[in-house]
């Protein structure tokens, strides 16, 4: 798995800019992890975060070919600044352990057209509302942005991601034993341009686990009976997605 697991998408720092408007104008200090729109220099706090991996996911929905800028804070640390791309129809995406610490995010865009839409993913975040995923054939289809979430039987067991169409599909996946970092999320891409990960010889790009050029892709795993957290982090004009949960 990546140590970093950063971004499934666009991971280039913005340079940093005057620190006084970071953590000021909050309009939600209470923040669930619901989508949240920010317009410039206004701020969201999450009061605590999971001790455990959570997707953060950032989108410009500026319609004007402004590049945006976030600033993150957590806990004391320093900011983490964050590129937010112009015109896309796909959120960027930060996998990460924040350890419970607080989770503060702040529009540091210079164009004041620029809103951009954040949220926060994982199991049992208020914010997020997944669909069940039971262990089967039928599986569950998820589209843009939905999320859904089962039980894995104490075995040996698989997860299918499968895209209905040649359209490149990201699958963000929660569960399993944590890595040195406290870990344990994948980013995995079907309809990919190559094929990296394991088994391939390839390193997978960075925030990624693994991508394939097919449109399907089987992630194998044993964890005992544990929770099974998956997220279409594809863009917006991508085709759904097919999950299927199954044991062997």
């Amino acid at each position: 798995m990546n140590a970093a697991l950063a971004v499934a998408g666009l991971s280039l720092m913005a340079q940093p800019i005057s620190y006084l408007v970071i953590d000021q104008g909050t309009v939600d200090a209470a923040w669930d992890g619901a989508p949240q729109v920010l317009v410039e220099n206004q701020n969201a706090v999450m009061p605590q975060t999971p001790n455990g991996t959570m997707i953060f996911a950032y989108w410009n929905l500026s319609t004007q070919n402004n590049a945006g800028s976030i600033a993150i804070t957590s806990g004391g640390g320093t900011p983490t600044f964050r590129n937010v791309p112009a015109l896309t129809n796909q959120p960027s995406v930060w996998m990460n352990n924040w350890k419970s610490n607080n989770l503060s995010v702040t529009n540091i865009s210079p164009n004041s057209n620029t809103p951009i839409q954040i949220q926060a993913i994982g199991p049992g975040i208020p914010g997020t509302r997944p669909l069940p995923l039971p262990v089967g054939a039928s599986g569950q289809q998820l589209a843009y942005g939905q999320t859904a979430q089962g039980l894995a039987q104490p075995q040996s067991m698989q997860l299918l991601i499968q895209s209905t169409s040649s359209t490149t599909g990201i699958l963000g996946l929660i569960g399993g034993p944590v890595d040195v970092d406290g870990n344990n999320g994948y980013v995995i891409a079907v309809n990919y341009s190559s094929n990296s990960g394991p088994g391939t010889g390839v390193p997978a790009p960075e925030g990624y686990y693994a991508t394939t050029t097919s449109n399907s892709y089987i992630f194998s795993f044993n964890w005992g009976s544990g929770v099974v957290f998956v997220a279409n982090l594809s863009s917006l004009n991508a085709a759904s997605l097919k999950i299927v949960l199954r044991a062997l």
